[in-house]
């Protein structure tokens, strides 16, 4: 060997211990940086033609793997997937409030059964009258206000969805960036080690907002997909995009992934884990399925109320009943089977006129006159004709009247009116009674239906207006739009007698016309509410719906529940009726009594049986349907508001103990991953000295390569 293939030899070895220096030096500094992966130096032999040349570094990378960092990049996406959710459902379990708060809805609850027991002491009292109307109104107040928290939830939920979805698209953009300064640095043989940390930090991140896999590439820097395979990061970075919506019962959009490719872009199914999955999990399941629930509690407390306090009466009994927006038309079918008793009081209370409706028959039987009034038309107009002429007829006189879905009965002269069911042949339609359906003297009150048994038959005539529409979108199992159909009362189902069969005809119809490729509308033959049911692997979202029944103001989802609005929104909306709320004197505690004789008195002012009957709804069982995270069952209204609380804590510790264990588990493969990727002080502390040495004995052999060097210049001077 040489003298300069020795000085060369040193030389390089100079340069790559200090090299080595630097980079554990680098590494020391950064022993507390989160992210930052352990550098290390890669040697190669340099080679000179017939001897060794040295050393020289062939690279500096960092000491990362990818098994462990794919590990924990699954354990941050299930975590923070576990943490959006269960913060989402903490909360909304905290709006149902503490039980055992006297300020809790269910607590509000007991409040109202406990003042109708006090009004059974003392049933003239307006005083407890207006406590138990009271006590209903707050317990109403607390669903309302529970109600609008689950859609307030909902929209942060969304707002936050489209938050996380800028995050994640700024975050992409910058590691497709990086992944360009990493080639550049690569081909150019310069040090990358800190563009890919910076990278992996990136991608950390990004593995929180939703599950991630990062591909390392030959020539530098990553591919990231997500688990279910759309390509996040490759030639370049996608394009999402995300608009929010915050209104109540909103129908959510998607996210999209290179939209402007015009391919099918829903990112949503392709994502397995992450932030924006517990969200949307949290807005499109956890949240809609317990607004469901309440408003399905909210209706049917409402309707059990109701179907008692139509049988029961005030004292003195009022001359005046308005029903609810049943979303009916005149010309419908009356549709009702059994016998009903309206009863006409005089100024002092007592029995003037007494009206025996038989629906079977179609007459109505007056006795004070008597006489006999047919509504053999089958229709509500012909009826109501019947009805106004028998009241009219009656001392004092009266009137009936049903415009825009409501009906309303009238009688002056002081007099009052009562109406009860036949106790050996009760009126029905749709499952309740005439006065009951009609909500004549409800107790609880909602502008829209509160429930949806119809009565309606196929061949009635739909009613709706031309000129609206429904519109629905389509997707298939994995989220990706299908089709959008939009139905319009035209043509042919927009004629004078086009019925509800021609309608659900249109609705069903394949192809482009209708939903029938993807689902079936029918009609409930028993309860006349239209019903929508889904293929396997599609789902329908109600995009819109502009129809209207006649001058109801109703329109053909709002009339049938197929829509959130319909359904949640009874949550919002359930109310104690305004004329009780107003004046609680109303509120109806007494049993009349239609049996009596003409010109007897109907009921007194001490009659407390009609509030016994309100507190036994409380404990009777009742069928109840499946509404949202609560299955159909039969149980008692106690029991329906226990299990509403229960679910929605079961929800929200369930999803507090997911978080937990997913927590622990990325904590175990950070660990692990840090053991691996991380810098110990010891070790780097070893390297240091090794390198030192290392520097010293390469700059020993240029000495000793020096002097003799000098000395053989000096032999060969003399």
């Amino acid at each position: 060997m040489s003298i300069s293939s020795v000085l060369l030899s040193g030389l390089s070895g100079l340069r790559a211990s200090q090299t080595a220096i630097s980079v554990v030096s680098q590494n020391i500094a950064n022993v507390n940086t989160p992210g930052y992966v352990r550098a290390q130096v890669n040697y190669t032999p340099l080679m000179q033609p017939g001897s060794s040349g040295g050393v020289k570094v062939e690279s500096i990378t960092r000491a990362a793997d990818q098994f462990l960092a794919t590990a924990s990049y699954i354990a941050a996406a299930t975590y923070s997937a576990a943490a959006a959710r269960s913060d989402i459902l903490a909360r909304a379990q905290e709006s149902f409030g503490d039980p055992t708060s006297g300020t809790s809805m269910f607590a509000q609850l007991d409040s109202f059964w406990s003042a109708l027991g006090e009004i059974s002491v003392d049933p003239s009292s307006a005083l407890r009258r207006g406590d138990a109307v009271s006590a209903l109104q707050s317990m109403f107040s607390e669903v309302n206000r529970v109600g609008q928290t689950l859609q307030d939830l909902a929209a942060e939920a969304d707002q936050r969805i489209a938050a996380a979805v800028d995050e994640a698209q700024d975050l992409m953009n910058r590691i497709d960036q990086l992944n360009n300064e990493i080639r550049l640095n690569r081909r150019i043989g310069a040090d990358s080690t800190a563009a890919e940390n910076a990278q992996s930090q990136l991608v950390d991140r990004l593995s929180q907002l939703m599950d991630v896999r990062a591909t390392p590439q030959e020539t530098g820097g990553v591919h990231v997909r997500t688990s279910g395979g759309a390509l996040l990061v490759g030639v370049d970075a996608a394009k999402l995009s995300y608009s929010p919506n915050d209104t109540n019962f909103a129908a959510h959009g998607v996210i999209r992934i290179n939209e402007d490719l015009g391919t099918q872009s829903n990112l949503e199914p392709l994502l397995l884990g992450g932030e924006i999955k517990g969200l949307i999990q949290a807005r499109d399941v956890d949240l809609p399925g317990l607004a469901s629930a309440l408003g399905g509690f909210a209706a049917q407390l409402g309707d059990a109320l109701n179907a008692v306090h139509n049988e029961n009466s005030s004292s003195p009994a009022v001359g005046s009943l308005t029903g609810r927006q049943t979303g009916l038309l005149a010309s419908d079918s009356l549709g009702f089977t059994g016998t009903t008793i309206i009863g006409v009081t005089d100024a002092s209370g007592n029995l003037a006129q007494r009206l025996t409706i038989d629906f079977d028959s179609g007459d109505i039987v007056g006795e004070n006159p008597a006489a006999t009034y047919s509504f053999a038309g089958g229709d509500i107009a012909s009826f109501m004709t019947a009805l106004n002429n028998a009241l009219g007829a009656a001392t004092p006189a009266g009137s009936a009247n049903f415009s825009g879905g409501v009906m309303s009965l009238n009688v002056g002269g002081g007099g009052g009116l009562v109406i009860q069911q036949d106790p050996d042949d009760p009126s029905d339609r749709g499952g309740r009674g005439f006065s009951h359906f009609f909500g004549l003297n409800d107790i609880v009150s909602r502008p829209t239906p509160m429930f949806f048994e119809t009565g309606l038959h196929g061949s009635d005539t739909h009613g709706l207006n031309t000129g609206g529409s429904v519109s629905y979108d389509v997707r298939d199992s994995l989220g990706r739009l299908v089709a959008t159909r939009t139905i319009s009362i035209s043509g042919s189902i927009a004629a004078p007698g086009a019925t509800w069969n021609d309608l659900l005809s249109e609705l069903n119809a394949p192809g482009a016309g209708g939903l029938g490729d993807y689902g079936t509308f029918s009609m409930d033959s028993a309860t006349g509410q239209v019903r929508f049911a889904p293929n396997a692997g599609y789902q329908t979202t109600l995009i819109q719906d502009t129809t209207q029944r006649g001058a109801t103001g109703i329109s053909f989802t709002a009339l049938n529940g197929l829509s959130n609005g319909s359904t949640m929104g009874r949550g919002l909306e359930v109310q104690v009726s305004a004329r009780i709320a107003t004046n609680p004197i109303l509120l109806a505690v007494g049993q009349p009594d239609l049996s009596v004789d003409l010109g007897e008195r109907l009921i007194e002012s001490g009659d407390g049986r009609g509030a016994a009957a309100l507190i036994a709804a409380r404990d009777a069982p009742r069928s109840f349907t499946a509404n949202g995270v609560l299955t159909a069952q039969t149980t008692t209204l106690a029991s329906y508001a226990s299990r509403l609380g229960g679910e929605a804590g079961r929800m929200a510790t369930d999803a507090e103990r997911a978080a937990t264990a997913s927590l622990a588990v990325q904590n175990a493969a950070n660990d692990r991953r840090a053991v691996v990727e991380g810098i110990s002080l010891d070790d780097e502390l070893m390297k240091m000295t090794v390198y030192q040495n290392s520097y010293a004995a390469s700059a020993r052999v240029i000495q000793a390569a020096t002097e003799m060097l000098d000395i053989l210049m000096s032999i060969g001077y003399r």
